[in-house]
């Protein structure tokens, strides 16, 4: 029996100090802690500029993506791009740019 006792104590005994724990109160945040959101009075950050190549700069590998090369140039109303290029469209800008190596060839239309 005192075996038992002892089993049921060593069992017993880190359980109830585990659901103590839980019900302990956690410190409330001070006036200068984040606690999710967005500060209070505070704008928004900038959004960032959009991005503008000129002719001869490589297009970046992050818009080298297909949800910036643009496959139907007429709903653009842009001129068919000749062979061996394609349109890019990034911030309300087209560029023309080279298939082979990303380089842009013309801006705008």
């Amino acid at each position: 029996m005192n075996k038992g006792f002892t089993l049921l104590a060593a069992l017993a005994i880190p359980a109830l100090l585990a659901s103590t724990s839980t019900f302990a109160q956690q410190p409330h945040p001070g006036p200068n802690e984040y606690r999710g959101g967005p500060p209070p009075n505070h704008p928004p950050p900038p959004d960032m500029p959009p991005p503008h190549w000129g002719k001869g700069e490589r297009v970046p590998a992050e818009y080298r993506d297909r949800q910036y090369v643009i496959d139907d140039w007429r709903q653009y109303h842009l001129k068919p791009p000749p062979r061996g290029y394609h349109w890019v469209g990034a911030g309300g800008q087209y560029y023309l740019v080279r298939n082979s190596n990303w380089v842009v060839e013309r801006v705008g239309p």
